[in-house]
């Protein structure tokens, strides 16, 4: 007699349950886990998009989010759809990103039902993504899904969606995959690795669509890694390597003990589902499980190669351990779905009561991570942050034409909270030292000018009247913002600040 395990649901279509289901699992996402505006990496995705709604912004400074944004069709489709609808960027941010989280877990539902065949298992593995969403993955300097609209988020809902398709043996697998790769080249270059494994017939496997489908993965891998070759650069490049150094996710020699494990474990942990799947019937988890921690272990061991040579240095920047991003997706959802499908009633209960404590733990790191900052940085909510405070100040109250100076380092110091100057303030700056230098390392030519500007801006807080006049001479600096406490340029110079809070004071370059 067949095991019923061995014919799970049919998995393509979405009810009205399952959209209320995936829409309610969004917002508890986002309860837990928070929402951020310009936010990390929105400090270049978020400029990009106000210059495409308003080409007359950022006149000097553009080439620093650009000339990355343009590798994918991202800006151009979020800026297409508030002309589209007439909403204001922040409300249009946020819709995305919901659209993106629940896009997400739609693809992991889509799987689910591939791999456990009662409810309670695909909703008990949706719920453990839902609660670990910001959980770190090893020492890549990513997590599951970021608390602000990001490219991964939606270029991992289409490779989820991409890789239900090769299951089912669908073509419309390419067409997830295609938009993957437009969303985010690089994440949908080393998802099209595990793809691929995953697409690769075995003899016992009849299907004629698998080979096929196999050399379709495999010939649109080529796509993205041909446009990412124009991000390889010299190794001789001083000014290239100074933007590489001090990032030490990029360098697994420099992770510490428990980040290389989390490298390694996940792939022990997939291997060790397979068998226990198989044990249990559940055969396409089995398969998809064996197959992941194969393409997983090639995918850590040539990310290793890459960090740990001097020779292939110039591949670093494709951050090749973050095809790890996918396995640890896969052991959580798999995680979940195993406890709920085949752990015993008091069992099952007692995980399920464990949800509890892991969303409040997963919420409480936001807080501390963030605590100068809203949990959820609704659209139109005043700022309690002195530095977003600045910002809204000087979008409404100096030119467009405005550039600024400011401590290079100020996107890492503790009350900022990571937020982008560029995209609240929509005036331009001189190179930061976080962001800036994270195009500059994947754009040959850009890190000579980001070095010399952020060497520029060092110690601007005790700047003389010589050196503020030095920067307006050399950059067209004509605007500075200043920490109170830092320094004592202001008084010193007698600078025209006609702005200040208890953090920050915003002056006029002499």
């Amino acid at each position: 007699m067949a095991n019923r395990r061995d014919a799970p649901h049919a998995p393509h279509r979405f009810r009205l349950t399952t959209v209320l289901l995936l829409a309610g699992l969004t917002v508890a996402a986002i309860l837990i886990h928070g929402y951020h505006f310009a936010f990390d990496d929105q400090s270049v995705y978020l400029p990009a998009i106000k210059k495409s709604l308003d080409p007359g912004l950022f006149p000097f400074d553009s080439a620093f989010f650009l000339l990355q944004t343009r590798l994918s069709c991202f800006v151009d489709a979020v800026a297409a759809s508030i002309r589209l609808t007439g909403l204001p960027v922040d409300w249009a941010l946020l819709l995305w990103h919901f659209a993106s989280v629940c896009l997400l877990l739609a693809g992991c539902w889509r799987i689910a039902r591939r791999c456990f065949p009662s409810p309670v298992g695909v909703r008990g593995s949706l719920l453990l993504v839902t609660v670990l969403l910001t959980l770190p993955v090893a020492g890549t300097f990513i997590v599951l899904a970021e608390p602000y609209l990001h490219t991964r988020s939606l270029a991992s809902g289409f490779l989820l969606l991409a890789l239900a398709g090769i299951l089912e043996k669908r073509f419309t697998a390419a067409i997830w995959l295609l938009l993957a790769a437009l969303t985010h080249p690089t994440i949908a270059l080393l998802g099209l690795w595990h793809l691929a494994v995953q697409a690769w017939p075995v003899r016992t496997e009849k299907s004629p669509g698998a080979p096929v489908l196999a050399v379709v993965v495999l010939a649109l891998a080529s796509f993205p890694a041909g446009i990412l070759a124009r991000w390889f650069a010299d190794p001789s490049d001083a000014a290239w390597r100074a933007a590489l150094s001090g990032r030490r996710y990029l360098f697994p020699a420099q992770w510490t003990w428990y980040e290389l494990l989390g490298a390694f474990a996940p792939l022990v942990i997939l291997f060790v589902y397979a068998r226990i799947a198989r044990r249990h019937g559940l055969d396409e988890l089995a398969r998809i499980n064996r197959r992941l921690a194969f393409s997983g272990s090639i995918g850590v061991a040539a990310g290793l190669l890459v960090g740990l040579t001097p020779a292939l240095v110039p591949l670093v920047p494709l951050e090749p351990l973050r095809t790890l991003h996918l396995i640890y997706l896969f052991m959580v959802l798999s995680t979940g779905g195993m406890c709920a499908e085949l752990l015993p009633r008091p069992w099952k209960l007692a995980s399920a009561a464990l949800l509890v404590p892991l969303a409040l733990g997963m919420f409480l790191a936001q807080r501390v991570d963030l605590d100068w900052s809203a949990h959820i940085e609704w659209p139109g909510i005043s700022p309690r942050n002195d530095w977003q405070l600045a910002f809204a100040w000087i979008r409404v109250h100096t030119p467009r034409n405005a550039l600024f100076a400011m401590n290079p380092d100020f996107m890492r110091l503790e009350s900022e909270n990571e937020h982008g100057f560029r995209a609240l303030a929509e005036r331009g700056q001189l190179a930061e030292s976080a962001k800036d230098r994270a195009v500059s390392r994947n754009l040959p030519g850009l890190a000579w000018e980001w070095r010399d500007q952020v060497r520029a801006q060092q110690g601007i807080e005790d700047f003389d009247a010589a050196q503020f006049s030095d920067l307006r001479r050399r950059y067209g600096v004509n605007w500075v913002l200043l920490r109170k406490s830092a320094g004592r340029a202001a008084s010193l110079v007698n600078l025209d600040c006609p702005y200040e809070n208890a953090t920050l004071r915003v002056c006029r370059c002499p």
